[in-house]
């Protein structure tokens, strides 16, 4: 008899695994399809993009790994870890250039890497099916998305903040010791990523949500402060080798950067005002992050008011207990400092997606989540034919679409088709149909609707100044560079810090300016003004080239 519990046990573990496995294959695969073959179609149509990008484009002209410097002398806002992975991506796989899809890589594969971690994470607790759900929710959240799809830092930190604290709760759930230092070691080097990539808060915040996690779950407090400083202390140590390495190179200027964008975002003393909002915004950014999810929370029974607080916690599964706390300790931090941006709540997203997925697959056979996948399915068919004719007939400033446009539109509409045919696993049809849309998104709609917005479409008419060398900007502000021109232009960008300065450079430079603009001191030396953009991508302002006459026609730029 025990012979043949024990080989119905081992048959049960097997295919247990066979199902993650193809879980596991399944999610990769719509990952795959939602991001990588797109992200070279959409220009850089935002100051965030090209600002990150210009700092791995000078890392390979100058050599520099430490502190490079662009547009002439500014140094970046950021430690270099997300600059230092679109180097290497373009030094291996592009001869050096730094392109747009290169560029975007870090964010696609850490958003990747992240949901299989997810599905992993929760897979293992619920199942391969609850897993699948648990992904593609988080894949599908808007802000996620978007941040996915874009070369800024805060993927790549999120990705190292959400896998150092699955690694540390593992560890604390593993009784083998061999597992345990294994993990703390992936922790530990998914922690010091995350410091490289925005500074100590990449480190202090995950220890601080897996402590509490951990004195939830009624561990010694002494000895759970000692191991997550510990953890956070060991994972300043090469951050900070690189802090000194960067102060010798950047002396007082860096330090006072550093100073500010770590201490001074924080309580709120920086010395100019930086996305301050009130503290609703906070809430207000994360429910509309989550769209189109926040849809099943706003119905959810689980919205009505908690009873037995302390009873529901102490029934709560291990993994659940750590999602909320992870989700509360990022959110209420980020609550603190008067700068709030979406972007850094992205950290809570993956946590309250796993709460979302527990809803989503416990009211599956409700009103709630059926209603909600006929909604999905019918958004999957209407959608992408709408968008395609706006595009054909040229109306909101939309860029034609490529032939192939209403190919990837069937990839929803197979999606809703699914739905529609078989009404079966309302959570999973509504993942595949969300997946779908941001698949035509992606590959059709983004392209159609950014790249008439990006200033790219003026680099021709600037690249033979800028060949010369001879092509400033006239700033108004802290951080009033044009980033996308930039970019496009090689770094050849110089800022020109007033008016006044303009009788000091070549008598046949060119200056950008953007309005409004007191013009009188270019007048006098014989500039002439002329609009090139209504709406700088970078500023939302308008933007002029001054040239003087003579200048103008033997360039043939600002004739």
């Amino acid at each position: 008899m025990r012979h043949i519990i024990h080989r119905l046990r081992q048959f049960a573990d097997l295919n247990r695994d066979g199902a993650l496995k193809r879980g596991a294959a399944a999610v990769l695969v719509v990952l795959a399809l939602m991001f990588l073959p797109w992200a070279g179609l959409t220009l850089f149509n935002s100051k965030g993009e090209p600002r990150e990008a210009i700092v791995a484009l000078s890392i390979l002209e100058s050599g520099n790994w430490i502190l490079p410097v662009n547009y002439g002398g500014d140094i970046p806002y950021k430690p270099p870890f997300m600059a230092w992975v679109i180097a290497v991506l373009s030094a291996v796989f592009n001869g050096g250039v730094v392109t747009e899809y290169l560029s975007r890589l870090p964010s696609m594969l850490a958003s990747t890497g992240m949901c299989m971690g997810l599905y992993a994470f929760a897979s293992r607790a619920r199942g391969a099916r609850f897993g699948a759900v648990c992904a593609l929710i988080c894949a599908t959240s808007f802000e996620v998305f978007r941040a996915s799809m874009a070369c800024r830092l805060d993927m790549l930190l999120t990705a190292c903040m959400t896998g150092a604290v699955m690694l540390m709760f593992k560890a604390r759930e593993d009784g083998d010791k061999g597992r345990k230092a294994l993990c703390y070691g992936g922790a530990w080097l998914l922690l010091t990523c995350a410091t490289l990539t925005k500074g100590p808060v990449g480190a202090l915040l995950p220890c601080c949500a897996v402590g509490v996690y951990r004195l939830l779950r009624r561990d010694n407090f002494a000895a759970v402060f000692i191991k997550m400083l510990g953890a956070a202390l060991a994972a300043l140590v090469i951050p900070a080798l690189w802090y000194y390495k960067a102060y010798e190179l950047g002396g007082t200027e860096f330090l006072e950067l550093a100073y500010e964008e770590n201490i001074g975002r924080l309580t709120g003393t920086m010395s100019y005002d930086s996305h301050v909002k009130p503290l609703w915004y906070n809430f207000a950014t994360l429910a509309l992050g989550l769209l189109p999810w926040t849809l099943v929370l706003i119905g959810s029974p689980a919205m009505r008011p908690w009873r037995g607080v302390r009873e529901s916690l102490r029934r709560m599964r291990p993994e659940a207990m750590l999602a909320l706390a992870t989700a509360t300790v990022i959110f209420c931090f980020y609550c603190i400092p008067e700068s709030k941006r979406s972007v850094y709540l992205l950290p809570v997203y993956p946590f309250a997606c796993y709460g979302i997925a527990v809803i989503a697959t416990r009211y599956e056979n409700t009103r709630l989540m059926r209603g909600y996948a006929w909604f999905m399915a019918a958004l999957a068919l209407a959608v992408p034919p709408a968008f395609l004719i706006l595009a054909a007939g040229g109306t909101a400033g939309l860029a034609p679409t490529p032939a192939w446009g209403a190919v990837m539109a069937l990839v929803p509409a197979g999606a809703s088709l699914g739905w529609i045919l078989r009404r079966r696993r309302a959570a999973t049809a509504s993942a595949l149909c969300a997946a779908g849309l941001y698949i035509f998104y992606a590959s059709t709609a983004m392209p159609a609707a950014l790249n008439p917005r990006s200033d790219a479409r003026i680099v021709g008419e600037l690249e033979s100044a800028a060949e010369a060398g001879k092509l400033y900007s006239l700033g108004h502000g802290p951080g009033e560079r044009l980033y996308t021109l930039n970019f496009y232009l090689g770094d050849r960008l110089r800022a020109l810090p007033s008016t006044e300065a303009a009788s000091g450079i070549e008598s046949d430079a060119s200056i950008l300016l953007l309005t409004p603009a007191d013009t009188s001191a270019l007048q006098a030396l014989g500039y002439e003004t002329r609009m090139l953009l209504p709406r700088s991508c970078d500023h939302r302002r308008e933007l002029y080239i001054a040239r003087r006459p003579d200048a103008a026609s033997a360039d043939g730029v600002g004739r």
